[in-house]
């Protein structure tokens, strides 16, 4: 099975952290019931603070419509004058069977 890998990481900006986290609460809800969605997780670094989204989906078309979806877009407005930069990368992916 292919499938899209998405990883996005949030630098917070000083003292914005309690602000993001609803935030990222109220995205992560939506996005899980979007069609294509496979997995959609919120995380934090233990090492500097920073959040990762660790996102899967069945196509680039479930990624683009999660986009312009409102949700994912009133994240965006919502949270951009909370982080320091946002890193995305985006991957196609293929599930291995390590127990063949």
């Amino acid at each position: 099975m292919s499938f899209i890998v998405v990883m996005a990481e949030l630098a917070p900006k000083e003292g914005a952290e309690d602000k993001i986290i609803p935030l990222a609460e109220a995205l992560v809800e939506e996005t899980l019931k979007e069609e294509g969605n496979i997995d959609y997780k919120f995380l934090k670094s233990v090492k500097d603070g920073t959040f990762m989204f660790v996102e899967q989906w069945e196509s680039v078309e479930a990624l683009s419509k999660h986009m312009a979806s409102p949700h994912f877009q009133l994240f965006s407005k919502e949270s951009a004058d909370l982080a320091e930069g946002m890193g995305i990368k985006v991957l196609g992916a293929e599930e291995v069977n390590l127990y063949e």
